[in-house]
């Protein structure tokens, strides 16, 4: 249960715990499946910090296009709205939309993270207090796992060493006597 506590607080408030602006309609990645010619870093942004961005932003499309080939850059476009809007129909047709884009080659998720950062102006998610308790107490349970960890290991040692003298001092008495 501990586990599966730790896993969700760390997608709630993880490193890519962001809250993006209105502005950012969609976000698109591009990297190839394997990681050679640097698409480590990609790779790891997806699994990591993806997982968080979409959870704050659901409302936000996120797709993510794995064909590209080792050679090919690796590229995260970010695609904002138009500032002004009107109310007409026509207009919304003819909307332009500003399209940012990050390469993401030979980088690691930190810094694309933080580049993208920049680039959206998102800000991170601030923990409740139910949220930095929650976390005070995870880390009250790991402290005691980990003293009681160390207790079991002594115990085990303790016992284990007992066991050999005990077989030592057998195989000493059964030599010891004739047959």
């Amino acid at each position: 249960m501990r586990a599966l506590q730790t896993k969700l607080l760390a997608i709630r408030l993880g490193s890519g715990a962001l809250i993006l602006p209105k502005e950012v309609k969609r976000i698109h990645m591009r990297f190839a499946r394997r990681i050679e010619g640097g698409h480590l870093g990609p790779r790891k942004f997806w699994r990591n910090e993806l997982v968080r961005l979409k959870y704050h932003n659901p409302a936000i499309p996120m797709t993510i296009d794995r064909t590209a080939t080792s050679q090919d850059p690796a590229i995260m476009s970010i695609h904002f709205a138009s500032p002004q809007q009107s109310s007409s129909s026509d207009s919304e047709h003819l909307q332009t939309e500003r399209v940012q884009t990050i390469d993401m080659t030979n980088r690691l998720n930190p810094d694309i993270l933080q580049e993208f950062i920049r680039v959206t102006n998102a800000y991170p998610v601030e923990p409740t207090p139910e949220e930095k308790e929650e976390i005070r107490a995870l880390e009250e349970q790991r402290v005691r796992s980990q003293r009681d960890r160390e207790r079991s290991l002594e115990v085990r040692a303790r016992l284990k060493r007992e066991k050999e003298l005990l077989e030592q001092a057998r195989g000493d008495l059964g030599a010891s006597q004739p047959t």
